[in-house]
């Protein structure tokens, strides 16, 4: 009984110590986006379209600011609150939804 307790704790705290949580997924125009942050909050995976990328946190006034590059485009993704938006190098904005 000593060793499944143990056993249970372990997993418990391996689970814990996971690199990035459960993500979002959402739509930007005709972009499908899956996110995963990392555990610190200081980067995140996106993948795009298919394509996997690495954003790393940007400064921002407010919300939270994600910068990547992903085949010679800066990707921008923008958090603040429950609303996000992406901007692809210079571009206007792109409005996002959850799916």
């Amino acid at each position: 009984m000593k060793k499944f307790m143990l056993f249970g704790l372990m997993a418990f705290a391996l689970a814990a110590c996971s690199d990035t949580n459960d993500g979002t997924s959402i739509t930007c125009g005709g972009y499908d986006i899956a996110i995963n942050m990392a555990a610190d909050g200081e980067s995140m995976t996106a993948v795009i379209n298919g394509d996997e990328m690495t954003l790393v946190h940007a400064i921002s006034a407010s919300g939270a600011r994600y910068v990547g590059e992903l085949n010679d485009t800066i990707v921008t993704l923008w958090n603040q609150g429950t609303t996000w938006t992406m901007f692809l190098n210079d571009d206007a904005p792109i409005d996002c939804v959850a799916k």
